[in-house]
Parts: C-alpha cells; sequence; structure tokens
C-alpha cells in the first residue's frame, strides 16, 4: 500500500495525511540530494574549485530550507496532536482511582456482571450434602 492509498481517507488537515506528506519530503529529500550530490562529486576532477565551492553552498542552503520544512511541518503536528489529546477528556477513574481507558467498554461490563453473579452464587447458603459433598459423584 502506497502513502497516499494510506492517507486518501482523510481530510488535507489530518495527522496523517500530513505525516504522509512529510514522509513523500523526506523520500524526495534524499533522491534529490544524492543526485546533486553525485553530480558534483563526478565534476569535482574537472571543475574550478570556486564554482564547486559556490554550487556546494548552494546545495547546503536548499537542504537546510528544505529540512527545516519538514521539521516546521513534524512540530506542527505534535502541536495539534497535544492539542487534541489535551481536550479529549481522560479516561474515567476505577474505584483504586487509576485512569482505565475500558472501564465503559461492554466486555468489561459483561465480565464485571458474570463476576457479581459468581459472587452472588457464593454467598447463597449450601446445604450440607453440597458442603460435605462438593459435588463429587461417587464412582461406580
Amino acid at each position: 500500500m502506497t502513502d497516499g492509498e494510506r492517507a486518501q481517507p482523510f481530510p488535507p488537515t489530518h495527522p496523517v495525511t500530513r505525516l504522509g506528506r512529510v514522509i513523500q519530503q523526506l523520500r524526495s529529500f534524499g533522491e534529490l540530494h544524492a543526485g546533486e550530490l553525485e553530480a558534483l562529486a563526478a565534476e569535482l576532477g574537472s571543475a574550478n574549485p570556486a564554482d564547486v565551492a559556490a554550487r556546494l553552498r548552494i546545495y547546503r542552503e536548499v537542504q537546510r530550507d528544505e529540512a527545516q520544512l519538514i521539521v516546521d511541518e513534524l512540530v506542527d503536528i505534535q502541536a495539534d496532536m497535544a492539542a487534541t489529546e489535551a481536550t479529549q477528556e481522560p479516561a474515567p477513574l476505577t474505584p483504586a482511582g487509576t485512569r482505565d481507558p475500558a472501564i465503559n467498554s461492554p466486555r468489561r461490563a459483561k465480565w464485571l456482571a458474570e463476576q457479581a453473579a459468581e459472587e452472588e452464587r457464593r454467598r447463597q447458603p449450601l446445604s450440607r450434602r453440597d458442603f460435605f459433598g462438593g459435588g463429587a459423584k461417587p464412582e461406580d
């Protein structure tokens, strides 16, 4: 699955879409600069050192600017995600005072109901036969 296919169902400002763009920028960044530096390395033997130095400075500036764009986008995504997290209600507290994100889940409710039913069954009085027999049947 490509990055574009993964990001399609999300709006342009969604973190998944934005991270997809950052990934694409990083890939292009690596390929483009590797190609530029390889071409420069090939010219080193025959070019004027002043020209090579000037081109290296240009590549350095372009690389710095592109890297800063990527860092800015990641910082922006991080800030948006932190703001989203801060606006969400925290999970309710459990009786022990800890936060449990599954406290309202249906599976947890079912398990708690089963535990309560088992506890209620244990509270019911037992007959002597049940108490001493333990429900075991004699073998024939």
